[in-house]
């Protein structure tokens, strides 16, 4: 009986290669028991994805340790380049972690930065309840110099590290001149300086993500603190900054974004400094200036709402809004400024409008004010969507906006 011809061994080389390159790395090294031809095919493969990764036992992290060296060492001895590195692993213990995997992953990133890397995205997911201490940043391992001084990046995604030594690399060594994509994960800077450099070092960024992230600027580093508030970031074209303690950041960096989520704290700041005689200083409790948000589309705020109009103000293009009030930083006196209806009417949501979601809504008069505001003026409005906190709240909440006056006669109202 005739067997069927292999096409597929019959592509070109860069076909094959391309194919792989979709694959996580273990099942790429696995195509080579197929034939001779892909017994090596796989080193040149420019991506290694190791995800999907658990480690639950000493056996399973050595034997993941151990293929991840085998595979580097096989492709650092061709010398092919490394287009992307990608790692995500979860440890049912952090023992595991911090450990026995920690100081293997800083070794690997040394090797693979080597090769005109690309693409990195690290990324350790921990099963324990709070793994993330700014006090107790030792837990999180170091983030490797060589990261630094790699030039060729593109984009660059972190979740858990310290950024500690960043002064003492030379300013002719570090930067990101490629660098499009940042995205950082519970990152902690034991110097603002350092975040404020990484930052000035990446003139081409187009997406920024900050997620309960940390770093403080002291008052004594003036020149840090000029740098930051000058922070200039002209190719932007998304930023989300959530839960990012003390990293209040200068909104004019962010003022040629499309799309925008951010913490209302930053509206309404203080000095971005550690030191604690500066909070009772009224000088440091007046509002940051806003810049005009000329090109922003869609804005996600999150936290008090008390300054969500006066944003408004400036996003003259604004099309969709969603509004987020469930946070631990929700003050009573937040709620209290709510309460008054805004005088004018800002000209994004008169004009252009599309679509507005609000979340962890409770049933206050107060907070029903800003959707009420928002159906009365906003003339283009397609859909107004309405989380209530609590699903007794549900049906109360319906009954008030329902009756409201729409400027859109078109405009769907959903309750949650």
């Amino acid at each position: 009986m005739r067997l069927p011809e292999n096409r597929i061994s019959k592509l070109p080389k860069e076909i094959l290669c391309r194919i792989l390159s979709f694959l996580p790395t273990k099942e790429a090294v696995a195509t080579s028991i197929l034939s001779k031809r892909w017994i090596r095919l796989w080193i040149s493969v420019p991506n290694l994805n190791f995800t999907n990764i658990t480690i639950n036992s000493i056996k399973s992290n050595n034997k993941f340790n151990e293929s991840v060296y085998s595979v580097l060492a096989s492709r650092d001895g061709a010398g092919y380049n490394l287009d992307s590195f990608h790692l995500d692993i979860q440890y049912v213990n952090h023992h595991f972690a911090y450990h026995r995997s920690f100081p293997h992953v800083v070794r690997w990133i040394n090797v693979v930065v080597r090769r005109n890397l690309k693409h990195l995205n690290l990324n350790h997911d921990i099963d324990e309840p709070d793994t993330y201490d700014p006090e107790r940043d030792a837990y999180l391992p170091q983030l490797p110099k060589s990261i630094l001084t790699c030039r060729t990046l593109v984009s660059l995604k972190l979740c858990r590290f310290s950024v500690e030594g960043l002064l003492h690399v030379s300013k002719v060594e570090f930067g990101f001149p490629c660098l499009k994509t940042l995205h950082f994960d519970t990152i902690y800077f034991g110097f603002g300086r350092n975040f404020v450099l990484l930052l000035c070092g990446c003139p081409v960024l187009e997406d920024l993500q900050l997620l309960n992230s940390c770093h403080t600027l002291s008052s004594r580093d003036s020149e840090a603190i000029q740098m930051f508030q000058s922070l200039s970031l002209p190719k932007l074209t998304r930023a989300e900054i959530i839960e990012s303690l003390w990293s209040h950041f200068p909104l004019k960096a962010l003022s040629t974004v499309k799309s925008l989520s951010l913490d209302t704290l930053k509206l309404n700041t203080y000095d971005q400094t550690d030191d604690k005689d500066d909070e009772e200083n009224p000088k440091q409790r007046t509002y940051i200036d806003i810049p005009i948000f000329h090109n922003l589309i869609h804005l996600k705020l999150n936290n008090s709402w008390k300054l969500v109009v006066k944003m408004l103000h400036h996003c003259p293009k604004l099309q969709s809004l969603e509004l987020s009030k469930g946070s631990r930083y929700i003050s009573v006196d937040d709620q209290e400024n709510s309460v008054e209806e805004p005088e004018l009417v800002p000209e994004c949501v008169s004009s252009c409008l599309k679509t507005c979601a609000i979340r962890d809504i409770g049933g206050l008069e107060s907070e029903l004010i800003l959707p009420t505001f928002i159906l009365k003026n906003a003339r283009i409005l397609q859909t107004m969507k309405v989380w209530s906190g609590w699903m007794q709240k549900k049906s109360e909440i319906e009954e008030k906006l329902s009756p409201c006056r729409k400027a859109s006669a078109t405009c769907q109202l959903f309750v949650y």
